[in-house]
């Protein structure tokens, strides 16, 4: 499964094992995507935010970034 993310940090903690001091509340769930990425389960891509079609779900969208989107999920 390909997991596309918009932010580059959370990409970058789920491809690396090292990470910040500022990260703890974050470790438990950066440590399972990592193991799902060893076994080979996953793989963790960056995306560019306009091209998320996950937004559609997330966030509200003008109306040209919303026709965009819906007519990916629904074609």
């Amino acid at each position: 499964m390909i997991l596309e993310v918009d932010n580059k940090g959370s990409v970058d903690l789920a491809n690396s094992w090292s990470h910040g001091g500022r990260t703890r509340d974050m470790q438990v769930r950066n440590y399972w995507l990592r193991e799902l990425k060893e076994r080979g389960l996953i793989k963790v891509k960056w995306i560019p935010g306009k091209a998320n079609v996950a937004d559609t779900l997330t966030i509200n969208l003008n109306e040209s970034d919303f026709k965009r989107h819906r007519e990916i999920l629904v074609s």
